[in-house]
């Protein structure tokens, strides 16, 4: 009787886990679902704007980064996790799309350690694009002057460390900014990655994390935002 009660529970723990995987990839693909239309919405609205400002040429150019990233996001949305070389190309034709959208007012650097191996390091599809867009919006087109992004990742003992780094208006001001706008939307996109890191966590035991940083100088004004993705 004893070993029957042991096996019962067993199986009924197994039931319980396979169930609750279950749950967790239907919810990571809601999640992704969720991403998609937040990102393809911006890129639209961006070739909308060159349109309504009668640059063809830009709207041209525009739409054929656009119609390419959109191929990379639809390859990538169908699986849970894609090489980061696969991630940091959309990132890359995302970034230049922006630079196009904002006449170049900030330069972009992505350093990846020799040591990582991005054709075989696998991460969530368009993880890192939220923390990029929130930089640019939010950061440096407040800035006055050019700006500077940077995204580098490299491993820290046994960590997967991705950074995204701007030298905009900080946290702070960029929430007063937007307080005093009747005009801005709110942006799922940071939200979304926040709940699908969560349920990563839940699905595979894992214990990745997110970290924001407000960089000031010795004069404790803002110098911008660093934000840090672990695995």
């Amino acid at each position: 009787l004893y070993r029957w009660r042991i096996a019962q529970v067993r199986r009924e723990e197994a039931l319980k886990t396979e169930f609750n995987q279950r749950i967790a990839r239907t919810e990571m693909a809601a999640l992704r679902a969720q991403m998609n239309p937040h990102f393809v919405f911006n890129c639209l609205s961006s070739i909308n704007r060159f349109i309504l400002v009668n640059k063809p040429e830009e709207a041209s150019a525009y739409l054929t980064k656009f119609s390419r990233l959109i191929r990379l996001i639809l390859d990538n949305s169908r699986t849970e996790s894609v090489p980061l070389n696969k991630e940091l190309d959309a990132l890359q034709l995302y970034v230049e799309m922006e630079q196009m959208r904002f006449n170049d007012r900030f330069e972009f650097r992505l350093s990846v350690a020799d040591e990582v191996q991005t054709e075989h390091l696998e991460i969530p599809p368009l993880l890192i694009q939220p923390y990029v867009e929130n930089a640019i919006w939010h950061g440096l087109m407040h800035k006055k002057g050019p700006g500077l992004l940077q995204v580098r990742v490299f491993y820290e003992g046994k960590k997967r460390c991705i950074e995204v780094e701007d030298d905009g208006v900080g946290r702070q001001k960029a929430m007063e900014l937007k307080s005093r706008s009747a005009t801005v939307n709110k942006s799922h996109g940071m939200k979304v990655t926040a709940e699908r890191l969560e349920v990563i966590n839940q699905l595979y035991g894992t214990n990745a994390a997110v970290r924001t940083e407000d960089l000031i100088d010795k004069n404790g004004e803002a110098t911008g935002t660093k934000v840090r993705i672990e695995f």
